[in-house]
């Protein structure tokens, strides 16, 4: 789908974390999925939605086949974000730091 603007932390914690696979393969299906090196902000596996700009939202534990499917429905309708992915959205100063890294990318 062209305009899904969604990213995805690729680095060893990351992939290793529960869910990672299946996240990926679904993000994938959806469009193209940025991979992204080390935000140094884990609690993985963690994706980025808006990746390119300067409001990005930044997720961590986006574990299961479900949550990914709500990220997509996010990215492209714009569904508004159910309280799960509400509560795993980064604020504060994890945000900030994830956001410069992203920059510098």
């Amino acid at each position: 789908m062209a305009g899904l603007d969604v990213a995805m932390c690729t680095a060893k914690d990351c992939r290793r974390a529960d869910g990672f696979r299946t996240v990926q393969r679904e993000l994938k299906r959806a469009g193209d999925l940025r991979e992204l090196p080390c935000l140094d902000v884990c609690d993985g596996p963690v994706v980025v939605l808006g990746s390119r700009g300067d409001d990005a939202v930044v997720i961590e534990r986006v574990r299961s086949r479900a949550l990914a499917l709500e990220l997509i429905d996010h990215a492209v309708a714009g569904a508004p974000l159910s309280g799960r992915l509400r509560k795993r959205r980064l604020t504060g100063t994890k945000q900030a730091k994830a956001r410069r890294r992203l920059r510098r990318i």
